[in-house]
């Protein structure tokens, strides 16, 4: 038996929908590239549903996920778009503090990417490191330099 059945998938897909889309964003810059890993993010989740164990890590498997396909969406395109671009784009979800998300935004990926997920997105970093599949050795090292860089650019 699944253990969330498709009543319950859609129903989570809203609740994060947003979250999925800002860590998109976080990693390509370019909110039309960031509603295509969107999309097939919900596919490929509906796909592998079966492959989900246990109901709580939901939420974690979908941004791994996520992660994975802005990834793929990011090697396939090679483009980016200039950070004044996507500020017409931030209504997309709630986010109280538009020029933080801004200078968020200006990081280098490795770095946008463990702050979104750990500030935005309040996962622990053991939690960061499976999604991104690395250490959490490497994912403490990466906040610290991601939150250096944040301070530099304030």
């Amino acid at each position: 038996m699944a253990v969330i059945d498709d009543e319950k998938f859609v129903e989570l897909i809203q609740e994060y929908t947003a979250n999925m889309y800002r860590l998109a964003l976080g990693i390509l810059h370019n909110p039309s590239d960031a509603e295509d890993a969107v999309a097939e993010t919900v596919l490929k989740a509906y796909e592998k549903l079966h492959t989900l164990r246990k109901a709580e890590s939901f939420k974690a498997w979908l941004m791994q996920i996520t992660a994975n396909e802005a990834r793929r969406v990011y090697a396939k395109s090679k483009r980016t778009a200039p950070v004044e671009d996507i500020e017409e784009y931030m209504p997309a979800f709630s986010d109280e503090h538009h020029e933080l998300w801004d200078v968020v935004m200006k990081l280098d990926v490795v770095y946008s990417e463990v702050i979104i997920l750990f500030f935005y997105e309040q996962l622990s970093q053991k939690e960061i490191g499976k999604i991104l599949g690395v250490a959490e050795g490497t994912v403490k090292s990466r906040l610290a330099r991601g939150k250096k860089q944040l301070r530099e650019l304030l």
